[in-house]
């Protein structure tokens, strides 16, 4: 079995990344708190999944600034797509197309993520299972297929930022007569109030720089 994590990023420039966090805080902030973030997320995941870990980036136009942002060590693949369940259904698309036999794809923006987490994701996957993993907003921070399973329709979707992402991909990949292993219930961080009720948390899983930052972007 070839296995693959897809590691969603956007180049952190002000104003295109975590715009809503930008509240009490300024653009170029909320930019340095995502870029901790995913860094941060970055470094817990590389060599701890048993698994090959590909950074896919957005815009394909900044490759040299993402690579010079998070090393050229890594494994780099463009987002091509007009928008988000596009640039999904591609990466999806063109690791199988590369080899791999089980996929999972996760946001970079989900602190409380982990090596367990995605290895369960990939250790779920077969023809008939997919994985998903719910986030508290009613989307979902983890989506995985088996090459042989693939259900490209579930990126079909219309407002990935409703409540009801999570339900309605739950009921298309049934629909496809797919099983779904469902994973942990985690938050990612799209605004203030998030940003606080996680820093209020006993179980932040903020650390470093992205504490720092997270605790200025909140207004603390």
């Amino acid at each position: 079995m070839r296995d693959c994590l897809l590691f969603f990023v956007r180049h952190p420039e002000p104003g295109r990344v975590k715009t809503r966090l930008a509240g009490p805080a300024s653009p170029e902030l909320a930019a340095q708190f995502y870029a901790a973030m995913a860094e941060g997320l970055l470094d817990r995941l590389a060599g701890a999944i048993d698994a090959d870990l590909l950074v896919c980036f957005t815009p394909p136009s900044r490759e040299a600034a993402v690579r010079a942002w998070l090393g050229e060590d890594r494994l780099f693949l463009a987002q091509h797509g007009a928008d988000l369940g596009e640039r999904m259904a591609n990466g999806f698309a063109e690791a199988f197309a590369i080899g791999y036999d089980r996929v999972v794809l996760t946001g970079s923006d989900i602190p409380g993520l982990t090596p367990a987490i995605v290895r369960w994701g990939l250790d779920a996957l077969t023809p008939e299972r997919a994985a998903l993993g719910p986030a508290e907003d009613g989307g979902y921070y983890l989506v995985g297929f088996h090459r042989d399973g693939y259900v490209p329709a579930l990126f079909d979707e219309a407002g990935w930022g409703g409540s009801g992402v999570y339900g309605r991909a739950v009921e298309r990949l049934r629909g496809a007569g797919r099983a779904v292993a469902e994973l942990d219930r985690l938050a990612d961080l799209d605004t203030v109030g998030g940003l606080r009720t996680m820093l209020d948390s006993p179980d932040c899983p903020l650390a470093g720089r992205a504490l720092t930052l997270a605790r200025k972007v909140a207004g603390r």
